[in-house]
């Protein structure tokens, strides 16, 4: 199953919704709804768990910070690379460009919990299937990450 886009805005939605009291439990809340959606990315990774875990302690640090845009950048693209890594049988290349967190903090803020996770959820989703692998035999066929 691929990548899903409602599963990933359904998740941060739970977490926008009602805001857990520290960085700590909402890179949680990110990190399992990222999870949920990247479970599923083909081609394959075996390193998503992985990513998730390493993801989710980014996502505290760039939470306790004032301007968490580019950790959060950082964060999105170390988790990409990890992921790519476990793409067993495929050359992979990340999604090049930053997901776009600054542009999306600057306003005008989202009116519900529901318009801030779609928002959140579709930068993300689109960033990530810009990634590409490249099976390493013969044909060598190009997949885009889905």
């Amino acid at each position: 199953m691929p990548l899903v886009l409602s599963s990933l805005s359904s998740g941060l939605q739970s977490v926008f919704a009602s805001p857990p009291a520290t960085a700590a439990a909402c890179a949680n809340g990110w990190a399992s709804a990222v999870q949920s959606w990247a479970t599923g990315i083909v081609p394959p990774s075996a390193a998503v768990s992985g990513a998730v875990s390493t993801l989710q302690g980014a996502l505290s640090s760039a939470f306790g910070s004032p301007n968490c845009a580019p950790a959060l950048e950082s964060a999105f693209a170390a988790f990409a690379v990890t992921v790519g890594g476990g793409m067993v049988g495929y050359a992979p290349t990340p999604p090049p460009a930053p997901v776009g967190f600054a542009s999306q903090f600057a306003g005008p803020k989202p009116a519900t919990a529901a318009a801030a996770a779609s928002a959140i959820a579709s930068l993300v989703d689109a960033w990530a299937k810009t990634g590409l692998s490249t099976l390493i035999a013969p044909p060598n066929t190009v997949l885009p990450w889905s």
